[in-house]
Parts: structure tokens; sequence; C-alpha cells
């Protein structure tokens, strides 16, 4: 049986947590199954070392390459949609950006007589999008007629909907999904060994100070600087800080967000830096030298950045958004609500002055990690969904026992 594992996001992003989701994910699959990828983006997407690549050619239609990014990148095609006609069994489809292109990719599913299974990447940003991007009445009725109804359209017709934790049930059943979805969270990467002289060569690249010369707080961000991910919220949180910091903003920067306003602190103690895009090497290496990572998204369904913090021994401080609560537990982070600069100030203050507890909130946050969030046990998980729209799938090597994700979901909220 051969599975497309169709990974739709603008080709033009550095970063793409659900690309990289669905990448890492086919990579645990292809143990299993015939699994073949075919991703709008290349970048940041990893080697893919397991699951087989494809080539995909991407493009904007003349009519729209005249509208800014933000807009044009609502119209990218891909031919996805030829590449479903190759003869596969069951399409998977990662992401709903750009969600036209996703509905294209759904159509050629249905009109060749393929079933296709989605996870949810993305869809609290989606459900939630007028809210989070405070769209007038014109963007609204766009946001409603490019983002929400395609996504609609593709999740009534699904075969089975891969939610990635329970928090996303009722956003798929208001999108017009009518059956149970699975539940089949992000894994991840085990912490890749660290190399001190590495790690330094990397700290004086960004002009950060070693543990031992700095005395503050030392916290990270890292995520796309979209509009979703609370990068104003943050700078503005730590620009009412009292104690010593180093904020270290990890991700390409935007033309919209006034940096230069928070960067310059007039306190040789309060340092921002921003670093701009970074390579898996380097997001390793600063996350270790972090007290706390710290998430402020104002929306979000099961971000990838989360675990990634959690498996370097990082505690986690986040926005209650999405599936964060079912990511974290009290011994490892801690949720606050979405939009509060000074909430989020109150709380990053107070961990501040507690650096034991964050030390035992940091081991805490990688075992957490390491044992509940792992790609083969999402695998498990997916391989069941499979089965279940699939009749007569069969993986090809035995699943090797994995604690079922959806229960520990189910414990979580007990």
């Amino acid at each position: 049986m051969r599975i497309l594992a169709a990974i739709v996001v603008p080709p033009h992003l550095s970063a793409s947590g659900a690309a990289r989701a669905g990448l890492r994910l086919s990579d645990s699959l292809a143990e299993y199954c015939d699994i073949t990828v075919a991703a709008m983006s290349n970048v940041d997407l990893g080697s893919g070392e397991q699951a087989r690549r494809v080539t995909v050619r991407s493009w904007i239609p003349a009519l729209f390459r005249l509208l800014p990014r933000r807009y044009r990148s609502l119209f990218y095609k891909s031919d996805i949609p030829q590449i479903v006609r190759r003869g596969y069994d069951l399409v998977h489809l990662h992401n709903p950006m750009p969600a036209l292109e996703m509905a294209r990719v759904a159509r050629a599913c249905i009109r060749s007589g393929v079933p296709y299974v989605v996870s949810t990447h993305g869809f609290n940003e989606i459900a939630n999008g007028n809210a989070v991007y405070g769209l007038g009445a014109l963007r609204r009725k766009a946001w409603q007629v490019c983002v929400q109804r395609p996504v609609s359209r593709v999740v009534k017709h699904a075969a089975g909907i891969f939610a990635l934790s329970s928090a996303d049930v009722g956003i798929v059943k208001a999108f017009g999904f009518a059956g149970k979805p699975s539940i089949v969270p992000n894994g991840v990467e085990p912490p890749s060994t660290s190399n001190v002289d590495a790690d330094r060569t990397i700290y004086r690249r960004f002009g950060l100070p070693r543990r031992d010369e700095f005395p503050g707080i030392t916290c990270m961000f890292l995520g796309n600087h979209t509009p979703n991910k609370g990068v104003p919220i943050l700078l503005a949180a730590f620009s009412q800080l009292e104690c010593s910091y180093l904020l270290i903003v990890g991700g390409e920067r935007r033309p919209e967000i006034d940096y230069d306003k928070f960067t310059r602190t007039g306190r040789e103690d309060q340092r921002v830096v921003v670093t701009g895009r970074l390579s898996d090497a380097e997001i390793g290496a600063l996350l270790r030298r972090s007290d706390l990572f710290v998430f402020p998204t104002l929306a979000d369904t099961f971000p990838l950045v989360v675990l990634e913090a959690m498996v370097q021994g990082v505690p986690v401080l986040a926005s209650d958004v999405g599936g964060i609560s079912h990511q974290l537990d009290p011994s490892c982070g801690e949720l606050i609500a979405p939009g509060d600069p000074a909430a989020l100030c109150a709380a990053i203050g107070k961990l501040a002055r507690d650096r034991p507890r964050l030390r035992a909130m940091g081991a805490s946050a990688r075992v957490r990690a390491t044992t509940k969030f792992t790609w083969g046990a999402a695998a498990a998980e997916a391989l069941r969904g499979y089965e279940r729209v699939c009749p007569r799938f069969s993986p090809a090597t035995p699943i090797v026992p994995q604690r079922s994700t959806s229960a520990h979901f189910q414990e979580s909220q007990t």
C-alpha cells in the first residue's frame, strides 16, 4: 500500500514547525509502510533520511504576483495534485496554508478515488484568525473565503482526522467533520550531543556572554514572527522587567515589528538579541544556553518548538492556547493568559527569582518530552489511524509496542 505525505506550506517560509513535524512523522512511519513525502518547501525540513522524497514544483499565478507577500502566499499552487494521481492508495495532508492549495490537493484525491487523512497543524490559528490578526470587515471576508471555507471543505470530506490534541476536536467538528478524530500528537527528536567548543563558537557569533559572565536570567523565544506568535507582546513584557536578563529572539525579522524600540534597553544587564534564521545546531546551542523558554503565542495548535525546548531541559512559560496545556504540566512549565504583557512580565520576574525551581522544571521537562512525545509513539497512533480508514492496510513490519499517546492525553485531562 502506497502512502503520500503531502506537506502544504508556503515555499518562502524560512521555517515551518508543521512541515518539520510532517517530515519527522513520515520518517518514523517509513519503517512500517511505503510512504513518500511531497513538500512544497524544502527549507529547514531536514534531510528526510527515511521517507522517500519526490520533487514538488510550486508557483504563484501571475494574477497574484504583485500582492504583498503576506497576501500573495495565500495563492501558491503546486503540482502535488498531479503527484496524487501517480497511483497512491492514501494521502496524508499536513498543514492548512495555503488553504486553497490544500483544497486543490483534496479535490485531486476525491477525483482519483484516493482517501485522505488530515493532521490538524495550524487549525487553531485558522479557527481564531479573525481575532488574532485583528481583521477588518473586508479582510475578515477574505479570510473566510480564502482560508476557512477551503479548510472546512477539506475536513468535511476527509476519511480521517489526526488531531494533535483533544483541543482540536471541537475545531474539526465545527469545520464539519462527522467522525471521531484520532489523536496523533507531534513528537520530538532526542537531544543531540552537545559540543562545548562548537556551542561557544555559536555564542560568540551572536555576541552572547558565557553563563558565568552573566548573572541574569537567559530566556529564549523561537518561531516565525507572524502576528499569531506574539513577538510584540514578548518584547513589551521584557521592556517592563526590572531584573537582569538576556533575551534571545530566534526567527527572521519582519518589517512590521519595531525591534529597535525594545532592543535599546539602556542597561548593560538587559539585552535583547534578535538572531534571524537559525540552523538546527544553533537552535540546540541557544536552547542549552537558556534558563527559560518564553512563548507568548496568541494562537497555536501543538507547537513543535515547545517540545524542542523541553527535550533540551528548558522549562517553558507559554500562553494557554490550543494544545499547549497538553504538552506541559506544572512540573515543567507554566501557562498564562494570551495577550497580556504585564502578566507575562510578572511570571518571568517570579521565575527569575527562583533558580532552583527553574532547574528542577528543566529536568522534568526533559523527562516528559523524551518519554511522552516520541515520534515512535506518534507513528504507532498514525498507523492505527491508517488501519481505521483503510481496513486493507497492514504495516510492512510489526508495530513496536508503545505507550498509547491518546491514553496519555486522556489521563492528562483527568
